[in-house]
């Protein structure tokens, strides 16, 4: 047909000579002209672009986004902060399988050319103008890194021209084997990996020396679309683009026919990429993060490429994590769902639109949640429709019993999907690797509605239903912080269970009442004034206008000793003690720790104060470093990309918690005690050695015979504290092991909650306390703390604290002069405290906010009101 018209318009053309000659004198001239402007135009175009080009000098001094990596103390690599995941590797440190492979799938011909591929530039600009929807790359290796690394990535001749200009300033600057180095090193393959080092980590868990042929050339196979091809959504989708590698390798006889049929037969094990930061220790992360940013002023922390080298102990860090979760898993019954985002109500499409159209997650996120709207609830079906970015999926009764359970009616004990979820309510919700079962594949009416919204709203995606639980739980919660008392190494970090639901640190950042896990710091503050472990402490009934506080169980126990005292956590001895050396003098002393409590408040004397987790460890450390307070720090040294250190804690340390007590007046120390003793008003010597050395001798009596028993068969070096606030609301376990002290909290977020029956220091805080010092001893040395001078060792009934040699007694450690009888021992008698017991001139009074600490009643409303106090 063409032919028919091409001969008639030459005849028409032979018939008509005076047209051609027309044309040619009149017409000649005019197109002459045109042409020559549009010559002139399109080479000064060519002139603008080439002179808004980047210069070179930005290749060759090219400093890609590199992650800043956290290690620990003993060289594990705990975290990886990054925009894109990146190894930088030479060349000569490549697989040949994957340079050829590149070279094969993307470049053939990248050692002969120029920096342009006539034939595939053609090609694709072929397709660009005839609006085709074949993409065509056509772009050489060396136009791809220009497009990479120093130009945009739009799709527009400009762009393109652009790509043709800056592919031959690179081959004129660089070696074939330098362009091909820093192409691999900087091409997107998918899953935050960038550069074929990061990819073989990713997909393969190995370095890219160790690939297969059939792992590097399912590698190369991604550069056109990483997501498309993506093997961990898509396997065998992943293979074609394989096998495409694989025939172009084998037809430029880079791989033989045998290497061809084995690659291809081979079988492939790829795995999702993970992301350390929330895997062995992320409150820790956040909190190191929080320094760069906020001490060190550090910018742009996850494209710097910094090493941080921290004070983490990674055995110590995962027994700690270890023994969180499996304290969840103990008490998971007793967790329930938090509640949706927000309720859309009726408006719930609106909602669903706007999920849709927003920016989707890049996979390898710090969570591996996703945000979804409920669209359908089928109690009978036991099934929830819901829809997400990515597409529609179930939330399955079978998936969410923990929150059922938590859920259900209190009047008649019935589990509904109705009771926990709404439609229309907006939910975090994590995928489930499980098949949707039977029962809910045969409700046809339940699933066809369910599909309608992948035509609805128009998702790309595949109509398969993926299966999902909730995430947003609420439950107990529990803590842990491990310090080295002598460096300040912070040597494990526990904030909470699951840093992925909530990044709220509680072993940081939640202030809870502290519970007779205080008493330690004011018992030793008494031994520096001169009691001991045989001093008498006196224990009768006290009432302050109502407030009548008990020991555990209300037994009376009468007179005993300070040992006993401590030992068994007793209450009224304690208040007496609190009392005899003076409310206001305890409450200066325990301000001095970086607490901000009420002065003159006796029920401080039972932990009515609220402290974070790591001030009383950082508090605790006065026992195992001599009476001296070590401040806890987690960065020992910032290394930039080029290997220079730009911070070191040997110059400066930054504290986590930062205290700056002020020396007082009547500082705890005996006369004659400390001799020539010259200390500056900031000084951290909290007690004295000696105290500290005789308190340290007490807190192993309480796990030798007192609450501390659970956490007995650690070593003979642990002594600790139980603490249990009113109404079971906080349990603690602080405790010491030579060099190491370590602290263990345990509660609900929401403080009115009680963790019920066996909710105490001793039932819940103590077992993960043990479990996770189990390890701690074995792996950081443990030394003997040291004896100061100034201590002698004596013998005593350990009920009455008077000297005896019976089998009824006891050695404990006294400082000289405090021994019974000693020129400065004291005791606290009944007949000496009066005015505890008329109340004359003492009150329990309210914080800043008029409100009591909880627990405490108010003594001028509270009347005759008998309180049970149950702090041990």
């Amino acid at each position: 047909m063409l032919r028919k018209y091409y001969d008639k318009l030459i005849q028409h053309v032979k018939e008509n000579k005076y047209f051609i000659s027309y044309f040619s004198t009149r017409k000649r001239k005019v197109i002459i002209f045109f042409l020559a402007l549009f010559t002139f135009l399109f080479i000064y175009k060519i002139y603008k672009i080439d002179k808004s080009l980047p210069s070179i000098e930005k290749l060759a001094n090219y400093e890609p986004a590199l992650p800043t990596v956290l290690y620990s103390q003993d060289g594990l690599k705990i975290a990886e902060l990054f925009e894109e995941r990146r190894y930088p590797v030479l060349l000569s440190e490549m697989s040949p399988f994957l340079k050829n492979a590149f070279i094969a799938a993307e470049d053939a011909e990248f050692y002969s050319h120029k920096g342009l591929d006539i034939k595939g530039f053609l090609r694709a600009f072929y397709h660009f103008i005839t609006f085709s929807n074949q993409r065509q790359g056509g772009s050489t290796i060396t136009q791809q890194l220009a497009k990479n690394v120093l130009l945009t990535k739009e799709r527009t001749i400009t762009r393109k021209i652009k790509d043709i200009l800056m592919a031959r300033r690179i081959e004129q600057a660089f070696t074939k084997d330098k362009i091909l180095e820093l192409y691999l090193n900087t091409i997107y393959l998918g899953n935050g990996a960038y550069g074929v080092e990061a990819a073989a980590e990713n997909y393969f868990k190995k370095s890219n020396l160790k690939l297969s042929l059939a792992e590097a050339a399912l590698i190369a196979g991604l550069t056109p679309a990483p997501s498309t091809y993506d093997p961990t959504d898509n396997i065998d989708v992943a293979k074609i683009r394989q096998a495409y590698v694989l025939d172009r390798m084998l037809k430029k006889d880079m791989i033989t026919h045998r290497e061809y049929e084995k690659a291809l037969n081979d079988k492939i094990v790829v795995y999702k990429a993970e992301s350390l930061n929330n895997k062995i220790a992320p409150y820790f992360v956040a909190e190191v993060k929080k320094q760069l940013t906020n001490q060190l002023d550090i910018e742009n922390i996850e494209t710097s490429g910094l090493s941080i080298y921290t004070t983490l102990n990674s055995k110590i860090q995962i027994a700690a994590q270890t023994a969180i979760q499996n304290f969840s898993k103990q008490y998971e019954g007793r967790k329930g769902f938090k509640g949706p985002i927000k309720r859309h109500g009726e408006d719930f499409n609106d909602a669903i639109t706007k999920l849709i159209n927003s920016p989707v997650k890049e996979k390898n996120t710090e969570t591996d949640t996703d945000v979804a709207i409920v669209t359908s609830i089928d109690d009978e079906l036991r099934a929830v429709g819901i829809v997400t970015q990515k597409g529609i999926g179930l939330l399955l009764a079978e998936d969410i019993s923990w929150a059922l359970h938590a859920g259900r009616s209190k009047e008649t004990d019935l589990e509904s999907l109705n009771y926990i979820l709404k439609v229309g309510d907006e939910i975090h919700v994590q995928k489930v690797n499980r098949d949707i079962p039977k029962r809910v594949n045969e409700g046809r009416k339940f699933i066809n509605k369910l599909q309608t919204y992948l035509k609805k709203f128009n998702l790309t995606v595949s109509n398969r239903i993926s299966r999902y639980t909730l995430t947003d739980s609420a439950g107990i919660e529990a803590a842990c912080l491990v310090m080295d008392a002598r460096t300040g190494d912070v040597l494990a970090m526990v904030g909470g269970e699951n840093f992925n639901q909530t990044q709220f640190n509680r072993a940081t950042q939640a202030e809870r009442q502290v519970g007779s896990s205080v008493k330690p710091l004011y018992y030793s503050y008494a031994i520096d004034n001169g009691f001991s472990p045989a001093s008498l402490i006196d224990s009768p009934l006290i009432d302050f206008d109502g407030w009548q506080p008990e020991n555990y169980d209300g037994e009376e126990t009468g007179r005993v000793t300070l040992r006993n005292s401590m030992a068994f956590s007793l209450n009224i001895p304690s208040i007496f003690l609190f009392h005899s050396i003076g409310a206001t003098k305890i409450s200066k002393q325990l301000n001095r720790f970086g607490f901000n409590w009420p002065a003159s408040d006796l029920s401080l004397a039972l932990g009515s104060g609220s402290s974070s987790l790591i001030k009383m460890v950082q508090a605790y450390s006065i026992f195992a470093n001599q009476g001296k307070l070590t401040q806890a720090f987690y960065i020992q040294e910032v290394v930039d990309r080029k290997g220079k250190v730009i911070y070191s804690s040997k110059d400066k340390k930054i504290y986590a918690s930062p205290i700056n007590p002020q020396l007082v007046e009547d500082a705890p120390y005996l006369p004659g005690k400390v001799t020539n003793r010259q200390e500056e008003p900031s000084s951290l010597q909290m007690i004295s050695p000696q105290a500290a050395f005789v308190t340290l001798d007490l807190l192993k009596a309480v796990v030798r015979i007192g609450t501390g028993i659970p956490v007995q068969g650690i070593s003979h070096l642990v002594g600790g504290k139980t603490g249990t606030t009113n109404g079971n609301t906080d349990a603690w376990f602080m405790g010491v092991s030579a060099q190491l002290v370590a602290g263990v909290w345990v509660g609900y977020d929401d403080n009115s909650k009680t963790l019920g029956g066996g909710g105490t220091g001793s039932g819940m805080a103590a077992p993960i306390w043990k479990s996770l010092m189990l390890t701690a001893v074995k792996v950081y040395p443990q030394n003997e703390n040291p004896k100061p001078p100034g201590i002698h060792e004596i013998r005593v009934d350990k009920e009455t604290g008077e000297y005896s040699n019976t089998p009824n007694s006891i050695n404990i450690y006294v400082i000289d002069g405090t021994e019974p009888g000693g020129i400065y021992s004291k005791n606290a008698f009944e007949d000496s405290q009066s005015e505890i017991l008329n109340n004359s001139h003492l009150e329990t009074k309210p914080d800043k906010d008029g409100e009591l600490p909880d627990g405490v009643p108010n003594p001028r409303t509270s009347g005759s009101l008998k309180h049970k106090s149950i702090n041990y």
